[in-house]
């Protein structure tokens, strides 16, 4: 189990009640925070909780950075898969939402499909803040979707709260690495190591999926250069300075992503539920579309408040994948109001039909605005 440690503000503890936070689009001016050194093996499973907002350290020591970069080889990376949700393990009953079934819902909406680009097309307008993250869960590497989101430290990544919490184990992933602009192997723009993990507390408390968002704050990149000493070739690392310098960055926003014109991007490769699998995984893929106005809900996963994209047919591997309103493909930019959690059968046919992401509201804007203000260098 998660230990949990509620941190003194202003002489007295957090009140566990909503505090109302305005949506903004101007820039948040958090008071800077100096970088947490201290090993992350020390703080293991420990959950610092303020304001309702849980972080957990991931590698915040030099020591740590450098372990989780040596661990992802080429080889690793390649063998890592598509990665799953899973609901929290025993929940009481009395956390579980009395909501209408998803089966139910799945009668009412008639099936619509998204036409998938080649992905030589795709990748050529591929957002390069759109990438992949990579990490491990028990013995097996995993990896899920996410997008740089703009901080003043310019150094946050946005995915879902389950490819950085592994529910099953009730604790966060290990050795969580992002890479933007990944394609077929590639990572051309660099690799950047998660240095803190900031989540709502009902999503590692409840396993309640409509806080399933989370946002990490990340180490400057590094590159593998090759170099040859006594005939063999060996790597050293490159800096490459931080995430949104070299990438740029999604604008974060709450409160618009139901009953909007948007823009999902991904890596899927999952199988279809007739075992088909028209996803690589290798390249982005996006599905363009208009939102349910009415959120979802769905009782297994704890959702009442979902936000639901019909005939969108992504799987597994697009998890964390940002949902963007007005991306601008010549500035590289947009609103990020969203990000992929959960994939739908709504017509019990052989292909799945729509993916769902939680609504990004006020309780999602004050985990934004506390992870912004982590410096990490």
């Amino acid at each position: 189990m998660a230990r949990h440690l509620t941190l003194a503000i202003g002489g007295a503890f957090a009140a566990a009640g909503v505090i109302a936070v305005l949506a903004s689009q101007a820039e948040p001016v958090p008071a800077a925070a100096p970088p947490l050194q201290v090993s992350a093996a020390a703080l293991q499973n420990t959950a610092f909780v303020q304001n309702g907002v849980s972080s957990y350290p991931l590698a915040p020591a030099k020591a740590d950075m450098e372990r989780v970069a040596a661990y992802w080889s080429p080889e690793r990376l390649k063998q890592a898969s598509s990665y799953e949700p899973s609901t929290k393990p025993s929940a009481p009953a009395a956390t579980r939402k009395a909501t209408t079934s998803a089966a139910e819902l799945s009668r009412t909406h008639a099936q619509r499909t998204v036409t998938p680009l080649p992905e030589n097309r795709l990748a050529a307008t591929a957002p390069p803040m759109v990438g992949k993250v990579f990490f491990k869960v028990g013995a097996k590497e995993y990896w899920c979707s996410a997008s740089v989101v703009h901080s003043k430290y310019r150094n946050l990544v946005a995915t879902a709260g389950h490819c950085a919490y592994a529910l099953a184990q009730d604790r966060p992933v290990e050795n969580w690495i992002f890479i933007p602009s990944y394609q077929d192997g590639r990572a051309d723009a660099g690799i950047f190591v998660g240095h803190t993990l900031y989540m709502h507390e009902d999503f590692a408390g409840k396993g309640d999926f409509d806080r399933d968002y989370a946002f990490v704050t990340v180490h400057r990149g590094f590159t593998w250069q090759p170099y040859t000493e006594a005939g063999k070739v060996k790597y050293r690392p490159v800096d490459t300075g931080r995430v949104e310098d070299k990438v740029g960055a999604f604008r974060f926003s709450t409160g618009k992503s139901a009953g909007q014109r948007l823009t999902v991007f991904g890596y899927p490769a999952g199988a279809q539920p007739d075992g088909t699998r028209p996803f690589t995984g290798q390249v982005v893929r996006r599905c363009a579309g208009t939102t349910e106005k009415k959120l979802v809900s769905a009782p297994t996963w704890q959702l009442d408040h979902g936000v639901r994209l019909p005939g969108c047919g992504f799987t597994s591997g697009a998890s964390g994948g940002p949902w963007v309103i007005g991306y601008n493909s010549v500035k590289r930019t947009g609103h990020l109001v969203g990000v992929t959690s959960l994939t739908w059968n709504l017509t019990g046919g052989g292909r799945l039909d729509a993916i769902s992401a939680p609504y990004f509201s006020t309780l999602t804007q004050r985990v934004y605005a506390q992870a912004t203000r982590e410096f990490t260098g």
